[in-house]
């Protein structure tokens, strides 16, 4: 494990070397306009496969969610380097280093939000580790001094997450900020006890992305009841009536994601 660690050091060392750390001091104010083009992702939930969603939405001019695994001692490096993409990054299953200064260790539900600055995960440990990783462009194009008002690195374990009681399960505010791409961008986690529902069936402006952590619940989505468990994503467009309910065999937990462009 000492030699991995050497190995990915020394490759961090040379992706800084080579690229300067980006600072909202040398950063122009330049906006890159996006091609609009139509709406490809409807309403529904998909399973935990290496390409689990790509398309477009109303706000999105992309939206692209992978389940990354990595083997023991594996790295990984993302196949473009482009400032105008945001990503984020959620930890599926065992523990990964992300090469973010400092080096941060994360295991699972761990989140990372970052610009595409590059970026690389490694897994240093004897097992398999996984981590679905988000990547988003808007429609809006992209605004580079907009995303170093907050730390354009966000990342955080989930023993780090603050837990706060409700009257039923839990919740875990994580972050609402804006990014490069998105005026914002916002998260949290929820725990839901055993037959408790999310929120009477509602719909909102904004798109919103629930990832099931664990538990089996039912989405109503429309006029629909769908199954969903840990490890699916569900994809809510603008406008869809939806919630969930939890069953009566456990608690559930989910990330709720939404953004505005």
């Amino acid at each position: 494990m000492f030699r991995h660690l050497l190995l990915f050091l020394a490759a961090v060392l040379t992706l800084s070397a080579a690229r300067p750390v980006a600072t909202s001091t040398n950063l122009p104010p330049a906006t890159r306009p996006v091609a609009q083009q139509s709406d490809t992702l409807t309403a529904g939930v998909f399973p935990p496969n290496p390409t689990v969603l790509k398309g477009a939405t109303r706000d999105l001019a992309d939206l692209d969610v992978r389940l990354v695994t990595l083997k023991p001692g594996e790295l990984y490096a993302p196949e473009e380097d482009v400032d105008s993409l945001g990503h984020l990054l959620i930890v599926k299953d065992g523990t990964i280093v992300v090469s973010n200064n400092p080096i941060k260790t994360l295991g699972p539900g761990g989140v990372g939000l970052y610009s595409a600055f590059m970026l690389l995960v490694s897994n240093q440990t004897t097992s398999k580790a996984s981590f679905y990783l988000f990547t988003f462009e808007s429609r809006a194009g992209t605004d580079r001094r907009r995303a170093m008002d907050p730390d354009p690195f966000f990342f955080r374990d989930w023993p780090e997450l603050v837990m706060k009681p409700t009257p039923k399960g839990e919740s875990r505010a994580i972050f609402s900020q804006p990014t490069m791409s998105l005026k914002n961008i916002n998260m949290h986690a929820t725990t839901l006890n055993p037959g408790e529902m999310s929120h009477p069936q509602h719909m909102h402006r904004a798109e919103e992305i629930l990832l099931i952590r664990s538990g089996n619940v039912r989405m109503h989505i429309g006029n629909d009841y769908i199954p969903a468990k840990g490890g699916d994503l569900v994809f809510l467009p603008s406008g869809v009536p939806h919630n969930l309910e939890n069953g009566n065999t456990g608690r559930t937990e989910y990330f709720a994601l939404q953004w505005e462009q």
